[in-house]
């Protein structure tokens, strides 16, 4: 199919998911709502680097390793929604054995995605998607407020040396001044979900040269599976 084409059907879909009630207990499905797949056994393989630094003059930490996120199995939350066990594991290289390492929880609605990361639960995506709407992607937990928005709509991408026809991006925190840095983002890809994730923390010394303590965290896709 041209782009063309699929712009057009995701306009289309847009205008149908938006006249949807926010309370189905249903799956959605649809082309917009692929970019965060939910059926058993999805899988993916990151590679992630965590770099971090706890006080000025300290040492700068290093870790490599890979992250495997697989969708267990699907149960019904206590509203009656489905919802995926997202089963996560760790390995330090592509050798050794995989070791879970904790679970998450995701659900879908007409509306949203919300997802419990050691749990905490986040607004990951809103429905439709479109560059005009913001959220607060911590709406449902107890941290302050974040606005979250949707940048390079439908984009061809490569990431990680893997080309995608099509990815979205969501600005989480975008904020930079002479204390601090703050910056997160993630991209979606259809079919596959989450392909990209970074997660930057700079506390500088100001007004002494330096910087007082930072965590600089990615994730990059290596590979996925149905």
């Amino acid at each position: 199919m041209k782009k063309t084409g699929i712009y057009l059907f995701l306009l289309l879909a847009t205008i149908v998911v938006s006249c949807v009630d926010d309370d189905s207990n249903t799956s959605p499905s649809g082309l917009i709502y692929s970019y965060f797949p939910t059926n058993v056994g999805h899988e993916v393989v990151y590679d992630a680097t965590l770099i971090t630094k706890e006080d000025f003059g300290g040492a700068q930490d290093t870790d490599i390793y890979q992250v495997k996120q697989v969708i267990e199995s699907i149960f019904m939350d206590n509203q009656g929604r489905p919802t995926q066990r997202l089963e996560r594991y760790r390995r330090n290289t592509p050798n050794d054995p995989w070791i879970i390492s904790d679970v998450w929880t995701s659900t879908m609605t007409s509306a949203r995605v919300e997802q419990v990361e050691e749990n905490i639960p986040y607004i990951k995506l809103v429905f439709p998607i479109n560059s005009t709407i913001t959220w607060n992607g911590n709406s449902l937990n107890t941290l302050d407020p974040q606005d979250y928005e949707y940048d390079d709509l439908h984009q061809a991408d490569v990431i990680g040396g893997i080309a995608f026809d099509s990815t979205l991006t969501v600005f989480q925190s975008d904020f930079i001044d002479i204390f601090n840095t703050y910056y997160q983002i993630e991209k979606y890809a259809p079919g596959v979900g989450l392909i990209y994730k970074e997660d930057i923390y700079i506390e500088t010394n100001y007004p002494l040269p330096g910087i007082k303590s930072q965590r600089l965290y990615t994730q990059t896709i290596v590979s996925w599976s149905n």
